[in-house]
């Protein structure tokens, strides 16, 4: 399944942010970076190998792990990101939902009362 278009996102967490953009094969890129002293800095690439894990097997530590400097700054940056990349999740399908049944709501509350919208 090809993965959506993002032609380009980025969120930001004081110093630290997330740039996210699509490849013309339609994969995804994540570009990890943090500002100090008027430089940019950014992360080095990692590679997702995965392995087989066998029930019981001890794994060998996380995928990713950010001290505690960095871990609310990057989540942060990564809702911001997702968001500015337009993808939403079953939460902002909910709200949205709740959004609209209110708005129909109060438009049928005005008819009743003979209210003119605003």
């Amino acid at each position: 399944m090809a993965s959506r278009r993002i032609v380009a996102a980025k969120g930001t967490a004081g110093d630290f942010g997330i740039s996210i953009e699509s490849d013309f094969r339609g994969g995804i890129s994540f570009y990890f970076f943090e500002r100090r002293n008027g430089k940019t800095f950014l992360a080095k690439p990692m590679e997702m190998v995965f392995k087989e894990v066998k029930e019981g097997e001890y794994s060998a530590g996380p995928t990713l792990r950010l001290d505690y400097l960095f871990g609310d700054a990057f989540l942060q940056a990564m809702a911001e990101a997702l968001d500015d990349a337009n993808v939403k999740t079953d939460s902002d399908a909910k709200i949205q939902g709740t959004l609209d049944a209110t708005r129909y709501h109060l438009e049928d509350l005005r008819s009743l009362l003979n209210l003119k919208k605003t």
